[in-house]
């Protein structure tokens, strides 16, 4: 493969490790570094390049997110994906990472599965985002987030957004756009804990969802996508806490009035979802959006009617 991969990893055998799973993925073009103030030196300089970058939280010196950090301050590398790698799962040092600007992540010992699918994910908005830079015209079929906040029409989507799409859309924002963006992250529930569903029942129940989720009138200048799996997402310009909850409770509403049920041996379930917002404010989109589906899984935090409401960082 032609992608450029740059992995910066204290350990030798976390290193090889690295390498000998990207090779069998067909990555050969990989670029290891051992010393995060090396990977920082050849990074500003422009002795390296990179389409992507996997790298450690837990390093001497500079540590990942203080790395990500100064990366993400370079024009150049502003767009180039970064990938966490890490053994740590609390969500202090992964809300950490997503502030200092991290893609994703995948925690060690990683899944080689799930680090080619995050890795491709990632190329792909990558190069997404990229043609978007260079396009005048966008090409979207509803008017995508802008700064000027206009929201004088509503009207239907034909389709739900992808995550891609949506990616690329907040990417593409100026920075001092992003802390006007309010959003809202919504989960099918009950597809993973209480109740046994087969992949293609959920899958089932997920397009049911979709196809009712986008029927759903919206702004003008508001987006909405499948996000993955059983999450989907709202983003907003200029919208105030209660105009955030207000369009979740709408999201919310349409799936119960429409009285899904979702069969299974036992018992004909009704299908329901819950949303969590994450109002307009400080602290990356990344980090904003990550915490709102935290709060979702857990089900923590203040709920009223389904809605919860993420806490400021």
């Amino acid at each position: 493969m032609s992608q450029r991969i740059i992995a910066v990893d204290d350990s030798d055998i976390a290193q090889e490790f690295i390498r000998s799973n990207l090779a069998e993925l067909g990555y050969d073009n990989v670029v290891s570094f051992l010393d995060p103030t090396a990977a920082l030196a050849a990074i500003e300089t422009g002795e390296a390049e990179a389409d992507l970058i996997l790298m450690d939280i837990m390093m001497p010196v500079i540590d990942g997110i203080e790395l990500c950090a100064r990366i993400r301050g370079i024009d150049a590398w502003r767009d180039v994906p970064i990938i966490m790698l890490t053994s740590r799962k609390d969500m202090e040092s992964l809300s950490r990472a997503f502030v200092a600007g991290a893609n994703d992540y995948v925690t060690k010992p990683f899944n080689r599965i799930e680090l080619q699918a995050r890795m491709k994910s990632s190329l792909r908005l990558k190069s997404e985002l990229s043609r978007r830079r260079a396009s005048e015209n966008r090409g979207s079929k509803r008017k995508a987030l802008g700064t000027d906040g206009s929201r004088t029409s509503t009207a239907r989507q034909d389709m739900l957004g992808s995550q891609l799409g949506l990616q690329a859309d907040l990417m593409a924002m100026a920075a001092d756009t992003e802390s006007t963006v309010g959003l809202i992250a919504l989960k099918v529930d009950n597809l993973k804990k209480e109740t046994d569903f087969s992949s293609s029942q959920s899958a089932v129940i997920t397009n049911q969802v979709a196809k009712i989720l986008a029927n759903v009138s919206i702004c003008a200048g508001d987006t909405f996508a499948h996000w993955e799996d059983d999450m989907f997402c709202f983003a907003g310009l200029n919208l105030s806490e209660d105009d955030l909850r207000q369009r979740a409770e709408t999201f919310v509403n349409a799936v119960n009035t429409a009285q899904l049920t979702a069969s299974d041996a036992w018992q004909n379930a009704p299908v329901t979802i819950s949303a969590a917002i994450a109002p307009a404010g400080d602290g990356t989109i990344g980090h904003r959006l990550a915490n709102a589906i935290k709060l979702l899984e857990t089900k923590s935090g203040d709920t009223e009617n389904g809605i919860v409401k993420t806490l400021q960082p």
